[in-house]
């Protein structure tokens, strides 16, 4: 078949207050999409997620994890279920789509596999289960590292329940376990100069650790419709694409506890002929994943990285190369020039001209704030990281370094690094080094 442009769905973490607000107003299948989720939603006893994506003060996202996890989930379907509608109200269908870790029930709802009401009564009874089960106290850290060298980590450790989960390339792993193994994990990690990050996230996912919960979720939804995906489905879980409802139904009643092999599926897609990658959901962990791990031809596209409006998603997905028009509601974007792809990657914040410093300080308040776990309101341009908020020198030189990984950046020079202590010094040096 041929492939060019692939729909991604992201999972854990993805999830950004009032990251709809702007954008559903135009495109009504888009709101009625989040409408009939939010009816799901109540009728089984949990809050309408709808004030969680379209109010700029909604909850953060460490305040959901703490306060209202349950929420969170519904709430990261949710955005990537209407990210989808607006996909198809700009007029893009992508040749295939993918979900990561619980992303697959969005990629199988958008492929017409399963409609977005029984998708989203599979996630409440995802819940139910977990707590029905309740499953040890466990988490995910993320190393940087390839897997091959995380599973020799997990090998020598040897700590029971302790698996590496997800494979997202030769400069991350995840790793799935129990909290006690996890600490385990990150001192072993810091004594070999590695980074770990800890996952905001509230379970052992992709782990044996959840066998009793997926059991309870597979009897749940038995009696839910699943059929053949009518747009292209490829599941990393499978290793190949999606073939029957078979199939569909093993991708969900596989999903809380199957590794995840990401890596893999973006080179069997990149291999196939893939060079563009939308990310459909919120914020722009997987966009990151396809700009560190592929040749520089593959082209990422985060849809919702940040707040923004619609014309920002059909400007984005035009200098792709990819055709996107709207016309609805009263509301009409010019068309561009579609045909075919760009001569080169698509421009990002590191390209920009003068006038989008606003666009790129908004891009690093996002990426600073992911790994931060501060709301990125409060990450200002001037904001000292470390007189303001304690970021120390260690956490500051990662930091920096996903920045280059992510614009693409040669070496950062050492006298500048120092300089580097607000988004706004961090913004010229990027810009600088783009030049």
């Amino acid at each position: 078949m041929s492939v060019r442009t692939v729909i991604l769905f992201p999972g854990q973490g993805a999830y950004l207050p009032g990251v709809l607000a702007e954008r559903v107003k135009h495109v009504p299948r888009a709101a009625q999409a989040l409408e009939a989720i939010d009816e799901v939603v109540t009728a089984h006893g949990h809050r309408p997620v709808g004030p969680l994506l379209l109010e700029r003060d909604a909850p953060s996202l460490q305040d959901l994890l703490a306060e209202d996890g349950d929420r969170l989930d519904l709430a990261i379907y949710a955005t990537n279920a209407v990210a989808a509608e607006l996909l198809a109200g700009v007029g893009v269908r992508g040749d295939v789509l993918m979900g990561h870790s619980f992303g697959e029930f969005a990629a199988l709802s958008a492929a017409g596999a399963v409609s977005a009401a029984d998708v989203a009564r599979m996630a409440c009874a995802r819940i139910e289960a977990f707590h029905r089960a309740a499953p040890p106290a466990g988490g995910l850290v993320a190393l940087d590292v390839p897997a091959w060298r995380a599973s020799h980590l997990v090998g020598v450790l040897d700590e029971p329940g302790l698996r590496a989960a997800i494979d997202n390339g030769p400069d991350q792993t995840v790793v799935s376990g129990p909290l006690e193994a996890l600490e385990k994990v990150e001192k072993i990690a810091a004594d070999l100069g590695v980074r770990a990050t800890r996952l905001r996230a509230g379970y052992a996912f992709h782990n044996p650790l959840l066998n009793d919960a997926a059991d309870l979720f597979r009897e749940a939804v038995a009696d839910l419709h699943v059929g053949a995906p009518r747009t292209a489905v490829f599941s990393p879980g499978l290793g190949r694409y999606v073939s029957s409802a078979e199939d569909a139904r093993e991708v969900v009643e596989r999903n809380m506890t199957a590794p995840v092999p990401f890596y893999d599926a973006l080179l069997t897609l990149f291999r196939q002929g893939a060079r563009v990658f939308v990310e459909a959901g919120a914020r722009q962990a997987l966009t990151g994943i396809v700009r560190s791990s592929l040749p520089s031809a593959a082209i990422a596209v985060p849809l919702l990285p940040s707040r923004g409006d619609l014309d920002g998603i059909v400007a984005s997905l035009r200098e792709a190369g990819v055709g996107a028009r709207m016309e609805t509601d009263g509301h009409r974007v010019p068309e561009g020039t579609t045909d075919g792809p760009p001569a080169g990657p698509a421009p990002t914040a590191g390209d920009a001209e003068p006038g989008d410093r606003p666009r790129l300080l908004a891009e690093l308040a996002e990426l600073y704030a992911d790994d931060l776990g501060f709301p990125a309101e409060m990450l200002t341009a001037d904001i000292d990281l470390e007189a303001d908020l304690g970021v120390d020198s260690a956490k500051q030189t990662a930091l920096l370094e996903r920045v280059r990984r992510q614009y693409g950046l040669p070496a950062l020079p050492g006298g500048r690094r120092a300089e580097a202590t607000t988004l706004e010094n961090i913004a010229a040096l990027v810009e600088e080094l783009r030049r």
